[in-house]
């Protein structure tokens, strides 16, 4: 047994290796910017202070990193002049242009470069005025971000390094982005203000990046490594190997913390849910084997059915309905896992103010699985009575109850004890329907609310612990057969 358990162990890390890549590949691919939808806010070209605070954002989380080999450590100045030209080229769609300021803002810190050498390149004012633009955000680089976390002394000395670097950039070679909007409309004021602007600042970054220039001066070897190691999938198989999911887009915490942060309210309801479920449809479904096909049994047989039938979200919808809002009753809260003035509660009020919120979404959770495991327990106690053993048992003189009980029920709740396995995921997880209807802030509904949000280290942070469990309830499952049947060995 302990080499079979050992074995498989080391056969979950390629799995988790193949979740994992799979994981990784089907978020990247998704549609939409994660970065702008977190940010809830329409990115809009050269507007204001936007600029920057989207292209902090990303850098922030690594979605401003190509995804397999970074080719930033090779722009030339005619990229960056195309890239700006379309940006600034008023005849072709918002979209095209959009992706142009986007592409800019990701090149970040590797533009600079780029960006100095094409100011000789532009050919009207306009065309330069965009360059010193994007050399204003992009010039200035990120300090050490720990979302929730402690910053170290080297990361707090190189963060205030970087801020008094940021500001004399702010006070010294920036131009307001009033000045850009203003010349767009043409007026002729605004037009010699720019040129008279562009004239002053340009030389003024050239001397800037001039004694700043081995920043960009790296060898061959570092090139190499900046190709392969600084992409969003260096990042991401990185930050696993350290056993770090990243931080929420949204929430700016660590995916860890807030997962943990909402695991016991699902874990209150899952584990619950999980005790009646067994409790109730272990003996009904013995029950239902002792009395195959009897009026009695056949009637809560339909009745299991019926319920089995009704989705979560109906039934839900319906207790909200008539036993919620008042229509025609009161009875249960509409909403959350506790009242909003727990803190003034003793420890038994707060405890019964969490199961008065509990009742209706446990019983959501509760129904089905009573419907379905009552079904399996049946039919696996049914398959044993039939049996040669049971006969042979009776044939002995043996009583009905230890027949049952002694024989029949021990080999019959295997099949239960697969899906016992199986659930280990889903009590971690929550319910997703159910804390969604009732607005219970559990895993399930923060999955629910990542998703819409595009928040996807909660996605993929979520996914990987699913997996996770997912294969350890697999292996228990396996180890309880041979506690259950001792003919079961794995040799």
């Amino acid at each position: 047994m302990r080499t079979y358990i050992i074995k498989r162990i080391l056969l979950m890390i390629p799995t988790l290796f193949g979740i994992s890549l799979v994981l990784w590949l089907v978020v990247t691919a998704a549609p939409g910017d994660p970065g702008q939808k977190a940010m809830g806010e329409a990115q809009t070209q050269r507007s204001g202070n936007t600029g920057e605070s989207r292209r902090i954002f990303r850098e922030q989380f690594n979605l401003d990193k190509p995804l397999f080999w970074n080719d930033y450590v090779s722009l030339t100045p005619q990229d960056v002049l195309a890239t700006v030209r379309t940006g600034n080229d008023l005849t072709l769609p918002g979209k095209d242009r959009s992706a142009a300021n986007r592409r800019m803002l990701d090149w970040g810190y590797y533009s600079v470069p780029g960006l100095v050498g094409a100011l000789d390149l532009a050919g009207n004012t306009r065309e330069r005025a965009g360059l010193l633009f994007y050399l204003q955000t992009n010039a200035k680089r990120t300090g050490a971000t720990r979302v929730g976390r402690r910053y170290t002394e080297e990361e707090k000395a190189e963060n205030m390094e970087i801020a008094a670097e940021s500001r004399d950039i702010d006070t010294r070679l920036a131009i307001e982005a009033e000045r850009f909007r203003d010349a767009e409309m043409g007026t002729p004021a605004a037009v010699a203000e720019m040129e008279r602007l562009v004239a002053e600042r340009a030389p003024l970054w050239k001397r800037w990046y001039a004694e700043r220039k081995g920043r960009w001066e790296w060898s061959g070897a570092e090139r190499l490594r900046r190709r392969l190691l600084d992409t969003q999938f260096a990042k991401y198989w990185w930050n696993l190997l350290h056993f770090d999911l990243g931080d929420s887009h949204v929430h700016r915490e660590p995916v860890l913390a807030l997962i943990f942060k909402r695991i016991p309210i699902s874990l209150t309801l899952s584990v619950t849910s999980l005790i009646l479920a067994f409790a109730l449809s272990v003996p009904l479904g013995i029950w239902g084997a002792v009395r195959h096909r009897k009026p009695d049994e056949q009637a809560v047989s339909t009745l299991l059915f019926m319920l089995y039938s009704l989705p979560e979200f109906f039934v839900a919808s319906m207790l909200l309905r008539y036993l919620g809002i008042g229509h025609p009753f009161k009875w249960i809260p509409v909403a959350g896992f506790e009242s909003s003035d727990t803190f003034s509660m003793t420890t038994w009020g707060h405890v019964k103010d969490i199961a008065w919120h509990s009742v209706a979404p446990i019983w959501c959770m509760t129904y089905v699985s009573l419907a379905g495991l009552s079904r399996y327990a049946k039919s696996g106690v049914l398959n044993q009575i039939r049996s040669d053993y049971v006969r042979t048992a009776r044939s002995k003189g043996l009583p009905e109850w230890s027949v049952i009980v002694k024989h029949t029920v021990r080999n019959g709740i295997i099949p239960i004890v697969t899906l016992l396995g199986t659930t280990l995921p889903v009590i971690v997880g929550g319910s997703i329907i159910v804390e969604s209807v009732f607005t219970i802030p559990g895993i399930g509904h923060l999955i629910w609310d990542s998703i819409l949000q595009r928040d996807y280290n909660v996605v993929i942070g979520e996914a990987l612990i699913v997996a996770v469990l997912t294969m350890v309830g697999i292996l228990v499952s396996d180890i309880l057969y041979a506690v259950v049947d001792p003919r079961i060995t794995y040799q």
